[in-house]
This record gives structure tokens, C-alpha cells and sequence, in this order.
């Protein structure tokens, strides 16, 4: 059976044969939300972990941020991926070439590792990945024919998208295929944590006010080049705001802020892709009537708890 792979690059479909097509469109992301289910609706009848549809095989996609996926269709099902997001910074690691002691550390041809199903399968332990499923319905697709089974989305194609939760698949998104980001992890876990923290409250009242931190960055030509980082939290808010010297803006905004082990972990809720990550942003921990937080600056003040004013 021919292997077909969607790799959902900004709409690149890709037929594995050892050669691959691109097909790239840019635009603004428009994500519908999925509707809250009645008794009368039903989930998705697929179920993407069906040992039938790994039948071409798990493979780690050439992406800065990869992940173990695999890829499955047909004329009756449609197209789709299901891509194994892990739920830490770390265990996304383990899957980059460059890292010393991940998944690639011991082999001397990446290329063919990448394609190693039956090695990629075995270190996926399911506990430590959210499972996320991009299906394109085939009234979404012309079959151009040929050997391989050739196809393109249609002009009004919309891919839906699921996490496996609790047993079961609940649509978590559905957007323009056209339109989906070129970075896959950090638009899929947005969806995620859009999901997954709907129905968590905080009570944020330990952490109220307005809150600032300084540090220096690096030294330029001009002097050190610096952040000073603004949070403002409220009740059930927290947004970010900052003044730099010499340093980019970027991650300004609005921000999900989660009480866990007695410290305040803060996500970055806004719609730059770039600033999505599966940890914390910052954390807050509070000591007596003092605040501290950690995660920024860089690489001399990231890992280490600063005093807030």
C-alpha cells in the first residue's frame, strides 16, 4: 500500500516515495472552536488509534520542533495525522537531532532513524503525550489519480482536529486547511491547552496587583541590553506587558494563569505561535509577603527565582 503522509506544514501534503511536494499558503489563522457536544451530536466516528491505520508506519517529521507521527488514507476515510505531543519541554526534546541523549544520540544516520517505525513506536510511552488527530474529510479532497493515489485539498477544504481525552476523541478545532500555521507543535498546542484549561479556575487573589522585574541581558556596543517585565494579575487575569533596551518585544498580552503545588504557573494566551510552549512561561512562587518568579531573562537569570517589586 502506498504510504501517505500529511505533514500539516501550512497545508503540505506529502506522498512518501522518497519525493516530496509542497503546496505553502500564509495567512492569518482563523480557528473555529468545537461546539459543546448535546445527547444529539456525536463525536467522530474514526478512531485514529486503531492499530489499522499505522499500517505505513510512525516517523519523526523534518520540522525544527519534531514529534512522532503517522499518517493514514483512503478514498472512504479521508486523510489524517496523529501526532504524539509530549506534555514536557523535556520529553519534546528527546526527539531533536541535536539532542546529546535523545532519540537520534546514538545513530550516525538520522535520515533512516527518522523512518524506523517499530524503534520510534517502542519509546513512545502514551501516558507522557497528548494524542492529537488532524483529519481532512474526503469532501475536502480531489483525487488527481495516478499510481501513488494522488491528491489536493479542495479550495473550501477545513481540517478538524482532535484530542484523545479520557477515552475518547473530542474536536478541539477546525480551521481553513490553507491556513493551518507552519508551526505544527505550537498551533497544536495551543488547541491543547485551550482545551485542556477550559474548565480549570484559579483563584488568583494571592497574586493580585501590579507586579515588575528588571534584568540585564548582554552587553552591546551601548550598554546592557535589558527587560523589564510588567504583570498585571487580577482575579481571574493576568497580561504581561515590557519596556526594553536593545531587546525584542515579543509575548505581550493576555496570559492563562494556573495555581498548581502552591506556585502560580503562567501561560502565554495570545495568538503568536512563537510564544505557545507546553511549560509554564514564568512561574510565580510567593514567599511570605515577597514574590519571585522565574523563567526570565536569558540564559544567566532564566532558571533563577528574582525578587518582584
Amino acid at each position: 500500500m502506498k504510504k501517505i503522509i500529511l505533514i500539516l506544514l501550512a497545508a503540505t501534503l506529502q506522498s512518501c516515495n522518497g519525493q516530496e511536494k509542497n503546496k505553502k499558503q500564509e495567512a492569518k489563522t482563523t480557528i473555529v472552536p468545537h461546539k459543546p457536544e448535546t445527547s444529539n451530536e456525536k463525536e467522530d466516528s474514526i478512531n485514529f488509534l486503531d492499530i489499522k491505520y499505522q499500517s505505513n508506519g510512525f516517523f519523526i517529521p523534518d520540522n525544527l520542533d519534531p514529534y512522532p507521527t503517522y499518517s493514514f488514507s483512503d478514498k472512504k476515510t479521508g486523510v489524517f495525522s496523529v501526532d504524539f505531543i509530549g506534555k514536557t519541554n523535556e520529553i519534546q526534546n528527546f526527539w531533536n537531532s541535536s539532542n546529546k541523549n535523545g532519540y537520534f544520540s546514538k545513530t550516525d544516520n538520522p535520515e533512516k532513524e527518522a523512518q524506523d517505525s517499530k524503534a520510534i513506536k517502542t519509546r513512545i510511552n502514551e501516558k507522557d503525550y497528548y494524542i492529537v488527530a488532524s483529519h481532512l474529510p474526503t469532501q475536502f479532497i480531489n483525487y488527481t489519480g495516478g499510481e501513488d493515489g494522488e491528491f489536493e485539498p479542495k479550495e473550501n477544504a477545513k481540517t478538524t482536529f482532535y484530542l484523545f481525552k479520557d477515552n475518547s476523541w473530542k474536536q478541539i478545532g477546525e480551521i481553513e486547511t490553507s491556513k493551518i500555521p507552519e508551526n505544527v507543535i505550537a498551533f497544536e498546542t495551543s488547541l491543547i491547552q485551550k482545551e485542556i484549561f477550559k474548565t480549570t479556575t484559579s483563584n488568583l487573589t494571592a497574586y493580585e496587583g501590579s507586579h515588575s522585574v528588571s534584568v540585564e541581558t548582554e552587553a552591546t556596543t551601548t550598554g546592557m541590553a535589558s527587560i523589564s517585565y510588567n504583570f498585571t494579575i487580577t482575579k481571574s487575569n493576568v497580561s504581561l506587558s515590557l519596556n526594553t533596551y536593545k531587546e525584542t518585544t515579543l509575548c505581550e498580552g493576555k496570559y492563562m494563569g494556573i495555581e498548581k503545588n502552591n506556585q502560580l504557573e503562567i501561560y502565554y494566551w495570545g495568538e503568536e505561535l512563537s510564544c505557545v510552549s507546553i511549560n509554564p512561561k514564568f512561574i510565580i512562587k510567593k514567599d511570605k509577603n515577597q514574590l519571585y518568579i522565574k523563567g526570565i531573562g536569558g540564559e544567566a537569570t532564566y532558571n533563577k527565582w528574582i525578587l518582584m517589586n
